[in-house]
């Protein structure tokens, strides 16, 4: 009879204690699988970090190369294409049949190959009831300069011209547009595309070799299986041809003749204000644009940190061993 007292006293302990267990859940230990805060707060700190470094770099406050590309960007526009002229011998690609499009000039031998396209934005604000006889003055200025009106529209009292002149009359034009009235915003850009051209060039010089090496291959057919082959790649290497040719045409179109966009006002008339429209698809653009934005400065504020973090570390750890010899 004691023994089955004593059991049940200690049935009823063992009762007692599974309940206080129960009732105190945070002395139970952690689960293995969930991470420390500690570590995730280390990881969006690191997160954090870089990505305000990638923005102060993006934005040229670390001494990045955008800033540099831009007044160089900005002297190319200044000065037009005299500077960074590259000599045409020493340009891979160019040839005899390349003369039409700038590479040598015949009276003066090899002629320096650079390609510069010229624009500029030029807001004028003219006198009261002018505004008829400055457009048609505006007119004139292009045509004299051996250039035309590629675009223009008006308003009551305003309008806006897109003139296309020659480049080597860019800085005259200007100027004559200049008297039309008082300044208020002009900005003139100039962009290197001489690599392009070079490119364009080389690339013309392959495709007509190998085009060369087709028609005499075609010459030396024997079956309709080898003409039929033969003549495919003849189709397409001749294509290939004519989209150089045409992106050559192009560029020499944009470089011979600058844009200079006028827009001129009278005195007392407000300013056309280009009202961007709200819409779902522009709304998707700017967000996937700020997304990519956001993930290319966590990746260049990366870039920063990595190696700082790993000095960082490896100074830890030579303090670390220090110490640890010193209590050994």
């Amino acid at each position: 009879m004691a023994t089955t007292i004593e059991y049940l006293n200690a049935v009823h302990r063992d009762l007692l204690d599974a309940a206080k267990r129960e009732s105190h859940p945070a002395s139970r230990p952690p689960s293995r699988w969930m991470p420390s805060t500690g570590l995730v707060a280390a990881v969006v700190g690191v997160l954090v970090a870089a990505g305000l470094i990638g923005l102060i770099a993006r934005t040229g406050g670390l001494g990045s190369d955008e800033a540099g590309s831009t007044s160089a960007a900005g002297s190319t526009g200044a000065t037009g294409a005299t500077g960074g002229a590259v000599p045409a011998e020493e340009v891979p690609g160019l040839g005899a049949e390349d003369a039409a499009h700038g590479g040598f000039d015949n009276a003066s031998g090899p002629a320096a190959v650079s390609r510069v396209i010229r624009t500029a934005e030029l807001s004028v604000v003219i006198p009261r009831d002018a505004f008829d006889e400055r457009f048609g003055e505006a007119v004139d200025v292009a045509e004299e300069q051996g250039g035309f009106v590629a675009d223009s529209r008006s308003r009551s009292r305003s309008g806006s011209l897109t003139l296309r002149v020659p480049a080597a009359n860019f800085d005259e034009t200007l100027h004559a547009l200049r008297a039309l009235g008082t300044v208020e915003v002009e900005s003139v850009h100039g962009r290197d595309i001489t690599a392009d051209y070079v490119d364009l060039h080389a690339n013309l010089r392959i495709a007509r070799a190998r085009r060369e090496v087709l028609l005499g291959l075609m010459a030396d057919a024997v079956s309709i299986e080898q003409t039929i082959r033969v003549q495919n790649a003849l189709d397409e290497t001749q294509l290939r041809i004519e989209q150089f040719q045409g992106q050559l045409r192009l560029l020499d179109d944009r470089t011979s003749l600058a844009t200079i966009g006028l827009r001129m006002r009278e005195q007392g008339v407000e300013p056309e204000s280009e009202v961007e429209k709200a819409s779902i698809p522009n709304a998707f653009e700017r967000a996937a644009a700020g997304f990519v934005g956001v993930i290319a400065a966590i990746v260049i504020g990366l870039g920063y940190l990595i190696p700082i973090l790993a000095l960082g570390l490896a100074a830890w750890f030579v303090v670390w061993r220090v110490r640890r010899r010193g209590t050994s």
